[in-house]
């Protein structure tokens, strides 16, 4: 077994592969999320529509469109985060994927099964009780990634991130949870900043969303895998090895 990486040690890996990849991490999130921030300020602007003033085919029809755009930022998301593991596992195992190679092999559904208890859960949780809210983002936190990784059905993968976080909860903790937190100040920050420039506007709305999903998801993507990798390795355990990407 693998000397416990401690959370400075870990940081450091962080900031290391957010310079190396700076390029593809930001090109692949500007391709993903500034179309996906467009359709997200779009429905938010729909959402400040009087249902009063509407009939009822226009409000199913309103519906319809808030559903669409809820499930493609959801698939957006996916493949990004999904992109990020192949990339930061491809240093490690010396095989790179392409991107097309990932967004077709990409296990859509279990992820974003597990995105959807992962975020119901910790929300509920955190309603109810605090610690039991903390307890379960922590030992749970690296759901997707082990998804992603090393392909794990949902329940499976599940107990496989209580599996690697148990024994470094505080390392896990002292990494996810400032970089979430930082995430949460930055976007209200980022958005009433915008707003302030450009007024409440859809253009200010698509800028703002932009600009936080481009500059702040890559972050906590490759956090979470980086952290990922590195449980699995002090666990002894071998990092999959994926076969090349047909040429």
């Amino acid at each position: 077994m693998s000397r416990e990486p401690g959370p400075a040690q870990l940081y450091r890996r962080i900031l290391a592969t957010l310079r190396a990849e700076a390029l593809p991490l930001l090109t692949v999130a500007a391709v993903v999320f500034v179309p996906l921030s467009l359709l997200e300020a779009v429905g938010d602007q729909e959402l400040e529509i009087d249902l009063e003033d509407l009939t009822v085919l226009e409000i199913g029809g309103v519906a319809v469109a808030a559903l669409v755009q809820v499930g493609t930022s959801l698939v957006g998301e996916v493949f990004y985060a999904g992109a990020v593991a192949a990339l930061i596992l491809g240093k490690h195992t010396g095989i790179r994927r392409r991107l097309s190679d990932v967004a077709r092999e990409l296990p859509y559904l279990r992820l974003l099964a597990v995105d959807l208890l992962y975020s119901a859960g910790v929300a509920l949780l955190i309603l109810l009780l605090i610690v039991p809210g903390v307890l379960f983002f922590t030992y749970y936190a690296l759901t997707a990634p082990i998804v992603e990784i090393e392909d794990r059905r949902i329940r499976a993968a599940f107990r496989r991130s209580r599996e690697l976080v148990r024994g470094h909860f505080w390392t896990v903790l002292a990494i996810l949870l400032p970089v979430s937190t930082a995430i949460e100040l930055f976007t209200e920050v980022d958005q009433a900043a915008v707003n302030a420039l450009l007024g409440d506007s859809l253009l200010s709305d698509w800028l703002g969303t932009s600009i936080v999903n481009v500059a702040l998801t890559p972050i906590y993507a490759v956090a979470a895998v980086v952290l990922t990798i590195a449980l699995i390795e002090a666990k002894g355990d071998r990092l999959p090895a994926r076969s090349p990407a047909p040429q």
